[in-house]
């Protein structure tokens, strides 16, 4: 049967922002985590903190960013247009995805002093920071002791707009993203949340170390029934999932060769 719609993936541009921030808060309001750290829900305050730190950096007047230049921001969105409609015109942002393009290895003392550590001004004041501290940012940490300042495309973030999964979206995000890997003889990174790790295996991330964050210990908070905090997740890398625990994945999908 042939589809009723086509996915267009194109870069994305400041006017694309407000969708983006809006796909960001439906998609993962029910992820536990989320709600952990966004406790007041996604207020304006931390809107605008999202929106502020999520598109590529402008470069200063002598061309350079804070990353040295080593490092490119890269930020996609998914459009729905349905079919029989101009593939020229505008469609319905239905997701995004969220590169960091690094061509060229960082040196030991480059990647070791890499730090992550949030804050009200890049969080919002209404962020609870201390759950970023605990998730988030070790999660980073836990990528960067593993990759060692690899050169490879690191998938920062993905989301999709409930209404539309299951449209092929995110597997159009994901297929840019291992295309310019391979076009570019680099491995791929990320960190699977657990509904996006099914998705990612099928792209060819395997897993390579994972972080279980201990909710109901720390927080009190008891997983749903029909919820997923990633139990079946990497079991033959790490073994089950402690009780109470949501298991984050990290991932990494080897180099292919270049296409030249």
């Amino acid at each position: 049967m042939s589809s009723s719609h086509v996915i267009r993936v194109r870069e994305a541009t400041p006017a694309d922002l407000e969708a983006i921030i809006d796909i960001y808060s439906l998609a993962f309001d029910e992820n536990i985590m989320n709600q952990l750290m966004y406790p007041k829900g996604f207020t304006a305050s931390c809107r605008k903190a999202f929106g502020s730190r999520f598109l590529p950096e402008q470069p200063a007047e002598d061309g350079k960013t804070s990353t040295g230049g080593k490092k490119q921001t890269l930020v996609c969105v998914a459009e729905y247009l349905p079919k029989g409609d101009s593939t020229d015109g505008p469609g319905e942002i239905v997701a995004f995805a969220k590169w960091g393009l690094q061509r060229e290895p960082l040196s030991e003392e480059e990647w070791k002093n890499e730090t992550f550590e949030a804050t009200h001004e890049g969080w919002g004041d209404d962020c609870d920071i201390t759950v970023v501290n605990t998730f988030i940012c070790e999660m980073n940490r836990i990528q960067r002791d593993h990759a060692k300042g690899e050169a490879a495309l690191y998938l920062h973030i993905i989301g999709c707009a409930p209404a539309r999964q299951r449209s092929g979206a995110g597997s159009a995000l994901m297929q840019w993203g291992v295309n310019l890997a391979d076009s570019l003889g680099l491995p791929s990174r990320l960190e699977a949340s657990p509904a996006g790790y099914g998705l990612y295996r099928k792209f060819g991330y395997e897993d390579v170390a994972v972080m279980d964050v201990k909710v109901s210990e720390i927080w009190g908070r008891t997983k749903p029934p029909g919820s997923n905090w990633g139990e079946n997740n990497a079991i033959d890398l790490a073994g089950p999932v402690p009780p109470g625990a949501q298991r984050t994945v990290i991932m990494r999908r080897p180099q292919k060769t270049a296409i030249v």
